[in-house]
């Protein structure tokens, strides 16, 4: 749990710093930078920890394949919150630990208590409200409902990749599991830049560093939740984990100065209600 809580705070940290910078870098510039320096961050505690290496064949490609999945849901993410409101995208995305959840119940044979599936409902039917902006209905698409589709594409690849990470987390440890999947994250995503070579602003240059920051948070986060679900259960890690979307939401509200509509406002509230009776039955 105390693992979950870190992963959160990583994460939500990186979210809205994300945010914030893929505004004034562009999305691709942005998540190839932060997930430049959150590697090398990696790799600094890889040198300092020393761990073991003793990987069957198998067991590297699946870890690579999973660093696939999760590459194509950190450009959607990135995307998503450059076009669409934080304070909306955030809970959408967050409501990856649904399907974490369901996926451990599934293939790990995780019993969970009441609380936590009915948190998952609750947070389904927020994901759906959230990501309906009512006062649209029957008006030409805008780009903040764009957004909001690829933050429902992002959540379930990151449903997916968490729920692989913990699971290989579990068979090898977190260490050689993190770091191989960002290797292939990192790799797909550069060559994702040199091929689309998309023009920074030049205006944003300082925005650089903010991008470092946030890839630093985000991989110190996933080396928290890695090391929560080797040593417990996935579901309980990934239910903590996701109240990350507490930190951009309300910084998106106080500091963006976004302003939701009611149905989505109300749908950001079961959203976050659900994903805090996911964390108290884990």
């Amino acid at each position: 749990m105390i693992y979950g809580l870190a992963a959160a705070l990583g994460w939500g940290v990186a979210d809205f710093g994300a945010a914030v910078v893929g505004r004034r870098l562009g999305s691709l510039p942005t998540v190839v930078i932060a997930q430049v320096a959150g590697l090398l961050t990696l790799l600094v505690i890889v040198l300092v920890v020393r761990p073991a290496w003793d990987l069957s064949p198998g067991v590297v490609a699946g870890i690579a394949a999973n660093g696939v999945i999760a590459a194509a849901a950190y450009l959607l993410l990135y995307r998503s919150l450059e076009m669409g409101p934080v304070a909306l995208v955030s809970p959408i995305v967050a409501a990856y630990a649904v399907i974490t959840i369901a996926l451990a119940i599934v293939f790990l044979g995780e019993a969970l208590p009441g609380i936590v599936l009915a948190g998952a409902l609750v947070t389904v039917a927020g994901v759906v409200l959230t990501s309906t902006d009512l006062r649209q209905l029957g008006r030409p698409g805008r780009s903040r409902q764009t957004g909001l589709r690829y933050a429902l594409g992002s959540m379930a690849l990151f449903g997916v990749a968490t729920f692989l990470l913990g699971f290989y987390s579990q068979e090898v440890g977190w260490l050689p599991s993190l770091t191989l999947s960002r290797i292939s994250t990192t790799t797909v995503l550069v060559v994702v830049g040199l091929l689309v070579r998309p023009p920074i602003r030049r205006a944003a240059a300082g925005a650089v560093l903010g991008a470092v920051v946030v890839g630093i948070a985000d991989v110190l986060g996933g080396a928290a939740y890695a090391r929560g679900t080797e040593l417990g259960f996935v579901s309980v890690v990934s239910a903590a984990s996701a109240t990350f979307t507490l930190l951009p939401v309300t910084g998106g509200v106080i500091f963006l100065k976004e302003r939701p509509a009611l149905s989505q406002g109300v749908g950001v509230l079961l959203v976050v209600a659900g994903l805090l009776m996911l964390g108290l039955g884990g």
